[in-house]
């Protein structure tokens, strides 16, 4: 059994389900494997166990983390946080600027006026 685990601020946790793997999870959340390896050190790639909580790092430094809501357009969420829409998709390199999804994390740069 598996207790509920704490992430450091700028993680949020992810309960491993049947079928996941490392890859799988880094593609579906768009992160790269290296920074969830990083967020959980001593974690070993090839035995997760359903039920296992891991820490998925939101945003790379000088970022803030976002949640797609519905209507919501790169144009839009760059007005709204006063930056390019180019430095939004240079930060979460794996968007599709033409399709975002109700419920996608995307990281918003800091300190970067339009």
């Amino acid at each position: 059994m598996y207790f509920y685990r704490q992430c450091p601020q700028g993680q949020y946790p992810y309960t491993i389900q049947p079928g996941d793997t490392l890859n799988y999870i880094a593609l579906r959340l768009e992160k790269s494997v290296s920074r969830i390896m990083a967020a959980n050190p001593g974690i070993d790639p090839y035995n997760l166990r359903v039920g296992q909580v891991i820490c998925i790092p939101a945003c790379p430094p000088n970022h803030s983390p976002i949640i797609i809501q519905t209507g919501d357009t790169l144009y839009q969420i760059s007005r709204e946080y006063g930056v390019t829409i180019d430095s939004i998709l240079e930060a979460n390199p794996s968007v599709d600027p033409n399709y975002l999804r109700v419920g996608q994390r995307i990281c918003i740069p800091t300190g970067c006026a339009e």
